[in-house]
């Protein structure tokens, strides 16, 4: 039995029928924690705080919802943008753990580093990351993403304090990447 097809992963515009979808997906313990969030206390989903959110995401230069064969599965955005400097921080977040462990994140931050390091002409892009959150280290390393710094007890964790990761990758790595990609695709 031949494999199956990988999934089609895209970025597209935030839109207002994104409230409803954003909506739809109630806060999960695993991801709240992976944010750094207490998964004792979740947050309240609401189609008004989800109205809220979108207008926030579409108010961001370069934010995207994240689509798994044409279904909104998550966002993702390229913020704290300087021109001058050439940089922005990305932030990704997935609506359910039903869809963590399927590379659609490693796609999309792909797609968004193509974006950065393409038309917006970016040469570097970095992020946090709890250094707890392993599977998301993982993901950003997949992507070329290498630790620079550790920002110690730096969140407070269901009441633990917790390391932050920066992490970063410039222009001419993503380049050398996909160059390495395409050489061992043909």
């Amino acid at each position: 039995m031949p494999p199956a097809p990988s999934p089609t992963v895209t970025l597209r515009d935030v839109a207002e029928a994104d409230a409803a979808i954003h909506a739809a997906y109630p806060p999960e313990p695993e991801i709240v924690r992976m944010y750094g969030g207490d998964p004792a206390n979740l947050p309240e989903r609401s189609f008004a705080a989800s109205r809220d959110w979108v207008a926030w995401m579409q108010a961001q230069p370069y934010a995207r919802i994240i689509e798994r064969d044409g279904t909104a599965v998550g966002h993702l955005r390229l913020h704290s943008l300087s021109v001058v400097d050439g940089r922005a921080r990305l932030g990704i977040g997935l609506f359910s753990s039903a869809f963590l462990g399927q590379g659609i994140g490693r796609r999309a931050i792909v797609l968004a580093l193509d974006d950065a390091f393409g038309p917006l002409g970016l040469h570097r892009v970095d992020l946090r990351v709890l250094a707890t959150n392993t599977r998301a280290i993982r993901c950003y390393e997949s992507c070329g993403f290498v630790h620079e710094c550790t920002e110690r007890d730096a969140a407070c964790v269901e009441g633990s304090w917790v390391d932050d990761w920066i992490m970063s990758i410039l222009a001419r790595e993503h380049e050398a990447r996909r160059q390495d990609g395409d050489r061992h695709s043909g």
